[in-house]
């Protein structure tokens, strides 16, 4: 039999809409990115049942879960979306954003979430309308869902040396103080000892112990305390403003929650090296069409967000 034969009886665009039931998990969400109607989706999803000889997905309570067959689907079905995505932009070496209709899934932060999104979403609402952004938070798992290809794209302040990983430097940040107006400490100049002497909130994405200022201040004899230990950056701002808490912050993020939250920034007292921000994302994205547009946009957008000064 030609090996073929089954390709030819076969709809593609099942497939299109069997990998978005895999990454949103949900007949609504699917066909609001896919911009059909549910009973579209639904029908197709039948069709996909019988196609695979698998229910694919199961209701489990008020969620969806993948079953087995349809968590192995995921990856080569995801290969073989972009190769057909690549083959179908590559004529003439053109590559037009606005005809792309794909969801992308962001790792990251809430500070990733806010240096990013203002600029990014309006720039793809104008140039790639059926572009769909999700965010999601892995913490120290992110490495292995770039591996997986659950996330098309993270940014965090360093990746762990895993083959398969491409990283992409945004920029560099420094750090600052924030705290509220009437903090006693904002009435006087911060010197490392009355910093370290403070209550802090921690700021931890990874969720992993220590930090750069603990390492900063231990060859000085000197050690904090830290009363929150948060994965959120903004839930720390906000709590700063209702307490006599402190948090170092990177500078853009600081200078920003200062101006909305109506807190004060100081200079970090002791010798930080800041951070290095990055976006990182798995191999096999590297060449495709749509995939180099996005995380080109994405650089721009960041980069620009770090780089611009408080009015």
């Amino acid at each position: 039999m030609n090996p073929l034969h089954h390709l030819a009886q076969a709809d593609l665009n099942l497939l299109v809409v069997l990998d978005e039931l895999i990454r949103s998990r949900s007949t609504t969400i699917a066909a609001r990115r896919l911009g059909r109607t549910q009973s579209a989706v639904s029908h197709a999803l039948a069709r996909l049942r019988d196609l695979f000889g698998d229910p694919l997905l199961v209701r489990a309570g008020a969620a969806m879960r993948l079953t087995a067959t349809a968590e192995g689907l995921a990856v080569p079905l995801r290969d073989v979306l972009e190769q057909a995505s690549s083959l179908l932009t590559r004529r003439s070496g053109s590559f037009d954003p606005g005809g792309i209709a794909r969801t992308f899934t962001l790792a990251g932060s809430d500070y990733s979430e806010l240096l990013l999104f203002p600029a990014l979403v309006p720039l793809l609402r104008r140039e790639a309308p059926g572009v769909d952004l999700v965010s999601r938070v892995f913490g120290d798992d992110v490495e292995r869902a770039i591996q997986a290809r659950e996330v098309d794209l993270a940014v965090v302040t360093q990746f762990r040396g895993l083959s398969g990983i491409v990283q992409e430097k945004i920029g560099h940040e420094e750090m600052r103080v924030l705290l509220r107006k009437g903090h006693p400490a904002a009435r006087v100049p911060l010197t490392v000892e009355a910093y370290a002497a403070l209550d802090h909130a921690l700021v931890s994405p990874r969720g992993l112990p220590g930090s750069a200022v603990d390492s900063a201040l231990e060859p000085l004899g000197l050690t904090r305390r830290i009363v929150l230990r948060t994965p959120h950056f903004g839930v720390a701002a906000h709590l700063v403003r209702e307490t006599d808490l402190v948090v170092t912050l990177p500078r853009s993020f600081a200078e920003r929650m200062a101006a909305e939250l109506r807190l004060v920034t100081r200079e970090v007292p002791v010798p930080l090296r800041g951070f290095t921000f990055w976006i990182g994302y798995s191999a096999s994205f590297q060449d495709d069409p749509a995939h180099r547009w996005l995380r080109g946009r994405v650089l721009e957008a960041a980069r620009a967000a770090i780089a611009r000064k408080p009015a």
